[in-house]
Parts: C-alpha cells; sequence; structure tokens
C-alpha cells in the first residue's frame, strides 16, 4: 500500500518576517499545501506567490471575525481528500531532522497512529533564547510543557471536523469528542522540535490588529546551541522581501530580561 499523504494546512494573517522560513521548511516534506491569506496588508501574500512549488494552493479570503477563522480551518479540511493534515502556524519553522522525523512516523506508523504531537521551543528575542519547558502551560496526554496537536490522520478519525471559535477551535470526531480526549496511546510525541516566533515580532507592519496575537515578550529563557537552529534560516538564496532574522537581541533586552525574569518565575510558582 502507498504511503499515507501529508497534507499542510496553513491559514496566515500579517506574518511576513517567518512566514517565507516557515513555509519552506516543510515544503519538501508535504505531498500538498493549502495556505490561505486571511487579510494581510504587509508582505504576506506577495511572499507567498513567490513560491512557484505546483504542490501549493494559495488564495486570499478575508476574515473578519474569530467564527471567520474556524470556517477556514474547516473549509481546508473538506478539500483535504484524505491522508494526514499537518497544522503549520505563519511563526512555526521546522529544522529539516524534525520534519524527516515527521515523514518516517507516517511512513511507518501512519496506519495506526491518530496523530503527531510537536515539541516545541518558544522563542524569546530572538531565535537563539527559548522559554524553559516549565513554563509551558499546554498539557496533552497527560504532559505538561510546550507542545502542539501538528499532525492528524483523517483517514482513522472519520467524520473529522472543527468546532468552537478561534482561538479555542478543537478537531471533533463523529462523536463530537475532541480528538485531544482520545487514548493517549494513538498518538506520538516527537522527539525533534519546532521553532515557534509566538514571542517576537511577526510582522514589519508597526500596528499589527491580528486576532489572539501575543504580545513581544522579555524573559532570560535558556540558549540554544547553534546546531540545532533550523537550516532554513541560514538560506542565502530568498526573496529580498523576506526578513533577515539572524540578529541576536542586544544589551536592552538583556538588561530587562534580567530584571523580570526572577518575577516571571515567582509569579509561575503563585499560579
Amino acid at each position: 500500500m502507498a504511503d499515507k499523504k501529508i497534507t499542510v494546512h496553513m491559514l496566515v494573517k500579517n506574518e511576513d518576517r517567518f512566514v517565507w522560513y516557515s513555509l519552506a521548511s516543510v515544503l519538501p516534506y508535504a505531498d500538498r499545501v493549502l495556505i490561505c491569506d486571511s487579510g494581510s496588508s504587509d508582505e504576506t501574500y506577495r511572499i507567498l506567490k513567490s513560491f512557484s512549488d505546483p504542490k501549493i494552493s494559495l488564495k486570499r479570503e478575508k476574515a473578519e471575525t474569530a467564527q471567520d477563522v474556524s470556517r477556514l480551518r474547516q473549509s481546508q479540511l473538506e478539500k483535504t481528500g484524505g491522508g494526514f493534515i499537518w497544522l503549520v502556524d505563519g511563526d512555526e519553522v521546522y529544522p529539516g531532522e524534525t520534519a524527516s522525523e515527521i515523514r518516517k512516523i507516517v511512513k511507518m506508523k501512519g496506519r495506526t497512529t491518530e496523530g503527531i504531537v510537536v515539541g516545541r521551543y518558544d522563542l524569546l528575542g530572538d531565535i537563539y533564547h527559548y522559554q524553559d519547558d516549565s513554563a509551558g502551560f499546554y498539557s496533552l496526554f497527560g504532559k505538561k510543557g510546550h507542545f502542539a496537536l501538528r499532525l492528524i490522520n483523517t483517514d482513522i478519525l472519520s467524520g473529522l471536523h472543527i468546532a468552537g471559535k478561534y482561538p479555542l477551535e478543537g478537531y471533533y470526531d463523529k462523536t463530537d469528542t475532541e480528538i485531544t480526549r482520545h487514548p493517549p496511546e494513538k498518538f506520538i510525541f516527537t522527539k525533534g522540535h519546532l521553532f515557534h516566533a509566538m514571542y517576537l515580532k511577526r510582522s514589519s507592519m508597526k500596528d499589527d490588529p491580528v486576532f489572539n496575537r501575543n504580545k513581544y515578550k522579555i524573559e532570560k529563557g535558556l540558549e540554544l546551541k547553534r546546531q540545532f537552529i533550523p537550516e532554513i534560516f541560514y538560506k542565502k538564496e530568498k526573496p529580498a522581501m523576506v526578513a533577515e532574522v539572524l540578529g541576536e537581541r542586544g544589551m536592552v533586552y538583556e538588561f530587562m530580561a534580567a530584571f523580570l525574569t526572577p518575577l516571571k518565575k515567582i509569579k509561575r510558582k503563585l499560579a
């Protein structure tokens, strides 16, 4: 039997600092990519159009409300046509090793696995520092930390659909049970991580009115060894409009982080 197909789902808005790196990092490992720009006013759409790969299907459709976001995700789900969906945000960048691990899991265990959970490095100040897992607020299948359910097997999960509104929407089965409530043995956690720029500046725009857009976070965090940085960040051949993100955080950030981090750790212990 043929390997299960992987269809990337991307729903983006004002992500022009990282969206090129995000798409370029997963494109070689996907069989199909469905992208919807939900109303960008920065360079996001132009950057996405610079890709000429036939695997990519790109459209523009505005999302005026949180309900619109969920509707657009449901539309992508209905257009998938089987196999695994791979949920990729415009601020998520994959090292090749992690993307290869995902492809291998799909090939070796895709017939019995309902989903794949990917660990995250939530970046702080630059691409070389990340938030400690002890600060992770996600709880999934008995584990707590920085991770997210990123691949879902549509062949096993019949009647798969989206319920709820952004950012609290979820994927539900035909019995209206959220799939994160399924037995944990049906899901696999990757060893590798993705790089998540949710706490960095994600758009070149000065003002960025996007639903649930997290504010820039200042915190000391942990340093990543350079060999773990996604290789796509170092790629020279990219459109001129793509932002350079290799810069390191400055002395002002370091000073403020040294002051704020102990206070944040105390707050987390008391929470």
